[in-house]
């Protein structure tokens, strides 16, 4: 196994060449990330739900494939993060809402079905504002988890409404996630907790199954 601070901020090219040369498997970068997860993402309100079932099934797959060669591509064996406003079977998706803390749906998003095809592995469902932001941003804490708070200094909030999704990869539990956006709800956390966003091209990917 890699060295656990280096794996924690290393890019998603590093953790694919340590998967494919035997340094690591993704079995326990995913337990790694897991529990950097539960420690500080939480201690930052990034996580809303955690996935350990879904994800340690999915890396011990994507271990099985690469050691029969079959490689899906970058993302085969990397763990990453969900905006819990993309539905995941078997598992909350609260849309950063309290009154939908149990809410549920029967079908993966899209993009949730993308990931899984190209090897990538879920562990979590990560926070937003409540509702992406429907109601405005006059309040940071209008959050199912509370405000989100930066990943470099937690009096300063995350930005919105991919909240989760950005301190939890500038803080090193995840090394990739997927936010939304439609005004600033991915280029806002990145651009404050210091990292890339990237927003595709509208209507590249498809929305089913998101907010």
């Amino acid at each position: 196994m890699v060295d656990a601070r280096e794996a924690a901020f290393a890019s998603v090219a590093q953790l694919g060449e340590w998967l494919r040369c035997g340094q690591t498997t993704a079995v326990e970068l995913t337990t790694l990330f897991l529990e950097r997860l539960e420690t500080v993402g939480r201690e930052l309100n990034a996580v809303v739900t955690l996935t350990p079932e879904r994800a340690l099934a999915e890396a011990a797959q994507a271990d099985i494939e690469l050691a029969d060669g079959r490689d899906r591509g970058p993302l085969h064996g990397i763990p990453y993060g969900a905006k819990d406003l993309l539905a995941v079977t078997g598992y909350p998706t609260t849309w950063g809402a309290a009154p939908l803390r149990d809410q549920q749906f029967l079908a993966d998003a899209s993009v949730i079905s993308l990931m899984r095809e190209a090897g990538a592995v879920l562990t979590a469902k990560l926070a937003m504002v409540e509702l992406a932001g429907g109601f405005g941003y006059d309040q940071p804490n209008a959050a199912l988890t509370g405000p989100g708070l930066n990943a470099w200094d937690k009096g300063r909030w995350a930005g919105g409404s991919s909240s989760g999704s950005g301190s939890a990869v500038a803080a090193g539990c995840v090394p990739l996630a997927v936010g939304t956006e439609t005004w600033g709800s991915i280029h806002v956390p990145a651009a404050f907790n210091g990292i890339t966003g990237f927003r595709p091209t509208f209507g590249l990917v498809s929305r089913k199954g998101a907010m």
